[in-house]
Parts: structure tokens; sequence; C-alpha cells
């Protein structure tokens, strides 16, 4: 199988697997859903929006600087995959912080926060369990 095809895959996966489990939380709690645009910023009230900006840059500004030491000074792979996840995760607890204090519906905060966690969470299975070694080969 081809190496995107696997990538593919192995996106596709983690996706099922965080909207499966945002799905049985929000049934279990008894979460109403909220429709969001897709790519869209949904943000809690200006304060938010500022420091979720803030987040983006930064995790932007530091993506740039792994990037380059994971191609150009022998940067572990694995530890690259571990900040990347705490960078994405980052948005969804600030998120979470803000659903939690400010929104009408606090509940939101849970999904959120469970988002970030079950991501960390794969990251460091796939980590733990060499994926990307089997995808790559």
């Amino acid at each position: 199988m081809n190496m995107l095809w696997k990538f593919l895959l192995l996106a596709a996966l983690m996706i099922s697997v965080i909207t499966v489990v945002k799905f049985v939380i929000r049934k279990t709690l008894k979460i109403p859903k909220v429709k969001k645009a897709f790519f869209s910023y949904n943000h809690i009230n200006d304060i938010h929006r500022k420091i979720d900006w803030a987040v983006r840059i930064t995790a932007l500004l530091i993506n740039v600087f792994l990037i380059h030491h994971v191609m150009f000074e022998g940067f572990s792979i694995n530890l690259f995959l571990i900040l990347l996840a705490l960078l994405f995760t980052s948005e969804n607890f600030v998120r979470a912080f803000f659903e939690w204090k400010f929104s009408e519906d606090p509940k939101q905060s849970i999904l959120s926060l469970a988002e970030g966690i079950i991501f960390i969470t794969i990251v460091v299975v796939i980590i733990q369990f060499d994926v990307l070694y089997l995808v790559i080969k």
C-alpha cells in the first residue's frame, strides 16, 4: 500500500476515534450539539479571540522552529510529535476554559477537553507502538 494512503488511513482513523468518543460523551452526559461551521473561528468573546490568535501564531512559529530542527538538526521525531500534539491541543484547552467560564453552555468544555486529551493519547499510542515506522515501511 502506498505511503500516502497509509497516512490518510491513519488520519481517518484518528478523526473517527475522536468523533466516536465525543459522540459517546455527548450522549452520556446529555450535552447538546452546537452547530459550528467547519474551519471557522467560533470565539466565545473578544478575549478568547485575542488569546486564540496569540496561541495560533505562537504555535506556527514553534512549528517552523521544530520542523527546521527535525529536518536539519536531527531532532527526535517522537519528541516533535509530542510537542506538535501539545501545540495542537493548546487551542482546545483554551477553548475549553472559555466555554467553561463564559459560555451559555459550560458542558461544551467537556467535549473540548476530551478532544485534546484523546488527540494526545492517540499520538502517545502512535509513538509507543511505532506506528509511523509501519506507515513509512
